[in-house]
């Protein structure tokens, strides 16, 4: 008991220091497969080594992520049918019950493909009940015990806010108490690995907006003139969609029309300016921004525009049109700035 009072307070203190942000990323999840438990021997008393088939496990969590980093608290229940007692037929059923605090690292967060490493503690409350051997009452009991589990997978995006996921999971505990029919007392062991399906639901992912229009100049006095010449459009933004560099049929528009406006008003030089969201690493958005605008520099080539007007500024994830957290995806920081100088 000692052991899970310590579990359970440190438990509280962990929940404690989660991030409360007014943009936080909380999340739910629903897990289901298959659970394979190891056979144990329930040292104590000879010829009590329990095998067991198949079973299966289900699993709920509650999670906050920020950047590539996420805490969760899970609760699961899982279950196997006693398959041999000692090299004969046996019945029965083990299961346990088990609330769990986890800590996940997601790889890749700027790519649909989430592959994710953890590593979880908590308490289980395992439950042998009533364990046949031959037909005849072998063992019984259940108690509470300390438990530890890792565990890796892969997720992807189906949209902004919802991810399947695939994972393995390890979970263990320490040994626990059963008894024997004669009375002796049993150290039992839970130790199992499972293959889980399941669903991640994100509550706050940023959800898609419509590009807005491209942003003009200031407006200009005309030079007093019989005839004043037309204004011309100095500022344009393309926008991408989330980790590409490819150009879309609304950024194409607005490259031709950036292009148009370049060869009428004889502009001898052309700047643009790729950035990203605050999802990913730094050196990654760097690239990618990059990337950007290397891409509308090939279109504005492809319209004419000589390569020697143009000049290609990165700056990743440094200058966001809208202040997000780090982490945060927002479609109108993945961008390319086009400038008529």
């Amino acid at each position: 008991m000692r052991s899970i009072k310590s579990l359970l307070a440190a438990a509280v203190v962990a929940g404690a220091l989660v991030p409360v942000a007014a943009q936080a990323q909380w999340y739910v999840g629903l897990d289901a497969g298959a659970q394979f438990l190891q056979d144990s021997k329930n040292s104590g008393v000879a010829g009590l080594k329990s095998e067991s088939d198949v079973g299966w496990l289900t699993q709920g969590v509650v999670g906050y992520g920020f950047g590539q980093w996420r805490v969760e608290g899970e609760l699961s229940y899982r279950s196997s049918g006693i398959d041999k007692v000692g090299g004969v037929t046996g019945s029965g059923d083990t299961t346990a019950l088990a609330p769990m605090f986890n800590g996940v690292y997601e790889f890749l967060p700027q790519s649909s493909w989430h592959p994710f490493v953890g590593v979880g503690i908590g308490a289980a409350y395992v439950d042998a009940g009533k364990v046949r051997k031959g037909g005849v009452d072998a063992y019984n009991g259940s108690d509470w015990q300390f438990a530890y589990q890792g565990f890796a997978g892969v997720g992807y995006d189906l949209t902004d806010n919802v991810e399947l996921k695939a994972q393995y999971r390890y979970f263990a505990t320490l040994d626990y108490d059963t008894k024997a029919t004669a009375g002796t007392k049993l150290d039992s062991e839970y130790r199992d690995h499972g293959v889980l399906l399941g669903f991640v639901y994100k509550f706050n992912a940023p959800k898609a907006t419509p590009a807005p229009a491209p942003v003009p100049a200031a407006a200009m006095a005309p030079a007093p003139a019989p005839k004043p010449a037309a204004q011309v459009q100095k500022n344009y933004i393309v926008f991408f969609d989330f980790d590409k560099a490819q150009i879309t049929p609304e950024a194409a528009r607005v490259i031709q029309q950036a292009a148009a406006a370049a060869k009428s008003a004889g502009s001898a030089r052309i700047d643009l300016t790729g950035h990203t969201d605050l999802s990913g690493s730094a050196k990654y958005n760097q690239a990618l921004s990059q990337k950007r605008g290397d891409a509308v520099k090939a279109q504005l080539a492809q319209l004419g525009i000589s390569a020697d007007q143009i000049v290609v500024v990165a700056k990743g994830k440094s200058s966001p049109m809208v202040p997000t957290p780090d982490g945060v995806r927002e479609p109108q920081n993945r961008r390319v700035e086009i400038v008529l100088p």
